[in-house]
């Protein structure tokens, strides 16, 4: 029973290869975004002081939450790039760039289309927001454009700057993958100094809204580490079990390195900023390459949940602003810290219910590349129709 669940659930791929424990990276990924935005919820609507003991350090984890963004940016860059790794570095197979931007519109388009238009729906039906307003961040959102149109989040649901960063990313990629055909030392030495280069920039010049040059470093952190992980490099090092230590040593240093302290010197900021995508790509290498690591993040639910990662990023924000007017007239003895934990067990819970639903009969369906190819197959019959008519 229990692999037939897991079999529906799973995460269908294109070329048939599944690794759990790149959705169990996304598990994480995800958690850190919901428990910041049912923590960012619960702060602002409650009104409860947290002034409990112990409650620093975990109102810091659900505050640096949002950092489950970045390590979605280091992952798309890291899975994208595979395929061209693969091509550059081991001569495999050309990879065929009308299929990767056919793939990106098939696979992503029509539940974020489905997605974004429910919720516009929600806010004209509930009359949060007029029509007349609503309707061009709606049009903008669809095009992936209102970052740069209005400088900042949709109205529709906030959490679609990041997808704009994300399409920005896809378009230009192939271009960037380019640079897996130069010799390993120049490739990694242009890859290592762009990164840095971007890190500085961002240092010196600070931008009115959220484009990817906010983030640039984090996509090529994940390029960068597809090259490392199709090389095999370093790869006897991480196998070790002792690293699994230092896996847990980068995840707590991920979450807790001041990368957005106003209050921390310029100079002590700047070297965390150098340094947390650095972080990143070494935590992401040890779950790929030492086992025991990557028997945890392929352990039972963990890859379900982060396979729908892209459903329940989409809906969750959503749910959460609806569902959160009830449950936060709900109360339990004690202060902060216990009705945080039960807000976030009375939200969790219905965001990944929901979430499924919507991944199972929504998303899921267009991870197949069947009808990927039904629409290659029927442009190449239109074209030898059109060949063999131009010849009669």
């Amino acid at each position: 029973m229990l692999a037939s669940f897991y079999n529906k659930f799973r995460r269908i791929t294109t070329n048939h290869l599944y690794f759990p424990e790149i959705d169990g990276i996304r598990f994480v990924a995800i958690m850190f975004v919901l428990l910041f935005h049912i923590h960012g919820y619960f702060a602002a609507k409650s009104g409860i002081p947290a002034t409990e003991t112990g409650s620093g350090l975990l109102n810091t984890l659900f505050i640096n939450g949002d950092r489950g963004v970045e390590l979605f940016f280091v992952l798309s860059g890291f899975i994208l790039c595979l395929p061209f790794a693969h091509h550059y570095i081991n001569h495999g197979k050309t990879v065929s760039l009308k299929r990767y931007y056919l793939r990106r519109v098939t696979r992503l388009e029509p539940p974020y289309f489905l997605a974004m238009s429910a919720i516009f729906l929600l806010h004209i039906i509930s009359h949060t927001t007029p029509l007349s307003v609503m309707l061009p961040h709606w049009l903008a959102s669809l095009a992936y454009v209102h970052n740069i149109i209005y400088h900042r989040a949709s109205i529709v649901t906030v959490v679609a700057w990041s997808l704009e960063i994300e399409i920005q990313f896809y378009l230009m990629a192939p271009l960037l993958f380019r640079l897996l055909s130069l010799h390993v030392g120049p490739r990694r030495i242009v890859l290592l100094l762009g990164i840095i280069s971007v890190i500085i920039l961002q240092h010196l010049y600070i931008t009115s809204f959220l484009t990817i040059f906010n983030f640039a470093q984090y996509f090529l952190t994940g390029i960068l580490l597809a090259d490392l992980y199709v090389s095999d490099s370093f790869a006897a090092f991480f196998n070790k079990k002792g690293v699994s230590l230092l896996a847990l040593a980068t995840l707590v240093t991920i979450i807790y390195l001041p990368i957005k302290s106003t209050l921390a010197p310029g100079n002590e900021l700047f070297a965390a900023r150098l340094l947390f995508p650095f972080l990143i790509g070494l935590f992401y290498y040890i779950v790929f390459k030492n086992p025991m690591i990557k028997r945890i993040f392929s352990y039972k639910f963990i890859p379900i949940v982060g396979g729908m990662c892209y459903s329940i990023y989409l809906l969750h924000y959503t749910i959460i602003s609806v569902l959160g007017r009830f449950t936060g007239q709900l109360h339990v003895p004690g202060g902060y810290l216990p009705n945080l934990f039960f807000q976030i067990v009375l939200l969790l819970i219905p965001v990944l219910l929901l979430s499924s639903v919507f991944y199972f009969y929504i998303e899921r369906p267009f991870m197949s590349g069947k009808w990927l190819d039904l629409l290659l197959k029927k442009d190449k019959t239109e074209k030898e129709t059109n060949m063999q008519s131009e010849i009669e």
